[in-house]
């Protein structure tokens, strides 16, 4: 397998009383109410490696019969554990001090939304599912093997624009998922899903919330669905407009013939947001002409999360209607914040704060519901994020922070659901410890094209505010016009491209049109804190050099190849983390996946975790193999769940699935996660658990390289204090074994170079 365990060592397990006033304060949280807390102080949380017992201190019976219990999973996206607070969170605070808090539960990588949406869905990693999300390709392209155009779920307005699939898809959409898992066969998921699980034993589920990560979780659509787009079946459309409720603007555009949706003439648009507030800088133009473009103005304290009205559109339809109407015995609510909020300003901002304290009404509202329909006592509530969140920049040594004079008037643009929106009068200001970031973007197609390769990521013309400004002004990318439309397609195109230098310029790095993909041609799809590359031709040499030029580049982390192509010196293969699927290989799995370079060391705005992104002008990233994208949120309360304690044990997203499985009175065989019987108050399982941890490393270094600092994308400016020319990886794990069976945890995955 090519690989060295650096070092291993068992954990202490031992036991510890369960809090012992548990059972008093146990169902506290369905008092918690939104704004306030109104939980008695609990003391000192226990710590709970493994041992299980019930409230009265004796052994659970395992042999009872699990009967169904109400389970409602509300993901909250880009929670990062160190933001749940009494402040901004008093709810899930309070939840977290009564109920069980995970305090080592991980992401799966990459650390995307909707790899992790699928690991909610299935339990499982993409070796068992097959899926690869957020943004995939799915070579070969081809007469025989296109993917038939297929409609968006988000038309703007408009009915939905096709979508050719020739580029990198991007899977946040229902109608995107619908095609894909037609084209697959109705195997987007290879595994039986948790819903498909629960309606095949006769229980009603809902599933509520973010376009695409709520939807894969009933790809089968059994239950009901309300998200940003569309509303299924079509009998729940009739029924919420009878009842006189508005619905999400595109329904309209996902039914036709005698099923075709006509809306009230005061629906209005109830889950539209407002873009990010920005300003213009000319920072980036480097010849003094007063080229602007638009930067994220995370000093902005108007707009709050955008999203919050809609939010709480679709937390009310499920609330008032779909809970007391249908009362579904699972359901998944999943909501975009504080996550998107954490991309446009950054893990700290204002307006991410705001996110924070507009999920935390949300958890209020759907707590005063259960209360109002008598199910608090029978119902358990499952917190999780998909993912944790950093903050986007370069190395601060090369990169320093700027200030932002804050804009003394309210962004330019029209209110939009309730928020601000457009352009502030916000300005660049000079190097500040205390100030944000304007670093941290690499466009890997754009570098690998300079390098000779043909190389293309299915995106034009680009600009960002994020591509990194020095000390002393110089942007590693200047702003430049194409005047004439040669580079991008059309005249007076702003653009940031190295490869715009070259004798045979390039800006613009849209996918050739199938059957046209030059020999050993790369398709990346750039996903923020890793990117995918795809290479249709599965050269070894192209691969082989492709590694080469990443392991230089330091703005790259660890890389993990396909197995095919055999051992490479500093990688890991990708099955070693999970993400080799056979039946994917040449259809959807990557032959590289690489993450971004990450420092954990490193805080902006007071929020720990900084990395290198896909180019997109984000203040805030995840997909990383990073440690603040990793260690993501779990915590759960209700009947099921012991009170007042914290399991210490690793845990993963994919280990939800099966045990809320579990407590519905079901299995899922399939899964490649676990019951997480140390937290349950009746467990089939009082067996100890034992974790060892190690640190993984490829069999041999890459050596003979010659770094190049992320300032200068040509290559030509080395870094000389890294003079051995050596690459390597370190793949942080733990190793969880009980009844027989090992999991396995990562922790990080980080580059080493000398």
């Amino acid at each position: 397998m090519g690989v060295t365990v650096l070092s291993c060592r068992p954990y202490s397990l031992h036991a510890k009383k369960e809090w012992s006033m548990r059972h008093k304060y146990k169902y506290s949280l369905f008092v918690a109410l939104a704004g306030s807390v109104l939980v008695p102080a609990c003391g000192d949380d226990t710590t709970v490696n493994s041992a299980v017992q019930n409230s009265t201190g004796e052994e659970p019976d395992s042999s009872a019969p699990n009967q169904p219990t109400r389970t409602i999973i509300m993901v909250w996206d880009g929670l990062r554990p160190d933001s749940v607070n009494a402040t901004d969170t008093p709810n899930l605070y309070a939840l977290r001090q009564s109920g069980v808090n995970f305090s080592d539960n991980h992401s799966t990588y990459p650390t995307f939304t909707m790899m992790n949406g699928s690991s909610f869905a299935t339990g499982s990693f993409p070796k068992t599912s097959g899926f690869y999300g957020n943004t995939f390709w799915t070579p070969p392209q081809g007469a025989s093997n296109t993917i038939p155009s297929g409609n968006l779920g988000t038309p703007n307005g408009t009915r939905a624009a096709a979508a050719d699939y020739v580029d990198p898809i991007f899977t946040e959409d229902y109608q995107v998922l619908t095609t894909l898992n037609n084209y697959y066969g109705g195997q987007l998921l290879l595994v039986k899903s948790l819903f498909a699980t629960a309606q095949a034993a006769g229980l009603t589920t809902a599933t509520i919330g973010k376009s695409g990560a709520a939807y894969i979780q009933d790809l089968g659509q059994g239950g009901y669905f309300v998200d940003e787009n569309t509303v299924q079946p079509r009998s729940l459309v009739t029924e919420l407009q009878a009842a006189g409720y508005a619905l999400p603007y595109n329904t309209q555009f996902g039914y036709s013939g005698n099923d075709a949706v006509t809306l009230a003439s005061t629906n209005g648009d109830p889950t539209v947001r407002a873009g990010y507030i920005t300003f213009n800088t000319a920072a980036y133009d480097s010849e003094g002409g007063g080229i602007t473009i638009a930067a994220r103005d995370s000093t902005d304290t108007t707009q709050g999360a955008p999203e919050d009205a809609a939010n709480k559109y679709m937390l009310s339809v499920y609330a008032n209607y779909i809970l007391p109407k249908k009362q579904p015995m699972l359901t998944l609510i999943w909501f975009r914040t504080p996550d998107n909020v954490e991309h446009g300003y950054g893990p700290g901002s204002a307006n991410a704060i705001a996110g924070l304290r507009s999920q935390d009404q949300r958890l209020g509202e759907l707590i005063t519901a259960l209360k109002a329909n008598s199910l608090d006592a029978s119902t358990n509530l499952v917190i999780v994020s998909d993912h944790g969140h950093s903050s986007v920049s370069g190395p601060l040594s090369l990169y320093p922070l700027r200030a932002i004079t804050p804009s003394n008037t309210v962004p330019n643009g029209a209110p939009v659901n309730g928020a601000t929106s457009g352009t502030s009068t916000a300005a660049m200001g000079a190097v500040s410890s205390s100030g944000y970031s304007f670093s941290g973007d690499v466009r890997s197609a754009d570098l690998l094209t300079y390098r000779g390769f043909k190389a293309y990521d299915g995106s034009g013309c680009v600009t960002s505010a994020m591509v990194g400004l020095q000390a002393d002004d110089t942007p590693t990318i200047p702003v430049k016009v194409d005047t004439d439309g040669t580079l991008c397609g059309a005249a007076n195109t702003k653009y940031q491209a190295v490869s715009a230098s070259l004798a045979t310029p390039v800006a613009s790095f849209t996918v050739p049109s199938p059957g046209s993909l030059p020999a050993n041609g790369i398709v990346i799809a750039a996903n923020g804190g890793s990117d995918y590359f795809y290479v249709p031709s599965h050269d070894p040499v192209t691969v082989q050099n492709l590694v080469k030029v990443l392991q230089e580049r330091e703005e790259y982390g660890a890389i993990f190849v396909d197995s095919r192509y055999g051992t490479l010196p500093g990688t890991l293969p990708m099955s070693m983390v999970n993400l080799e699927n056979a039946q994917r290989q040449n259809n959807g799995q990557p032959d590289v996946i690489v993450s971004f370079t990450w420092d954990d060391q490193v805080s902006i705005q007071g929020m720990p975790g900084i990395e290198f992104e896909s180019t997109g002008g984000q203040r805030g990233m995840h997909g990383s193999f990073g440690t603040s994208d990793v260690h993501n949120t779990l915590i759960a309360n209700g009947p099921s769940f012991r009170g007042g304690a914290i399991i210490s044990n690793p845990t993963g997203n994919v280990d939800v699935a099966p045990t809320v499985a579990y407590l519905l009175g079901l299995t899922m065989p399939q899964a490649d996660g676990r019951v997480i019987h140390e937290a349950l108050l009746n467990p089939a399982s009082t067996n100890t658990p034992t974790v060892a941890t190690s640190t993984i490393t490829p069999d041999a270094a890459a050596t003979g390289l010659s770094f190049e600092l992320p300032t200068d994308p040509t290559g030509n400016t080395k870094d000389t204090a890294l003079t051995q020319g050596t690459y390597t990886i370190h793949l942080a794990v733990k190793d969880l074994n009980v009844d027989g069976t090992t999991y396995r945890y990562f922790d990080y995955a980080k580059a080493v170079r000398q």
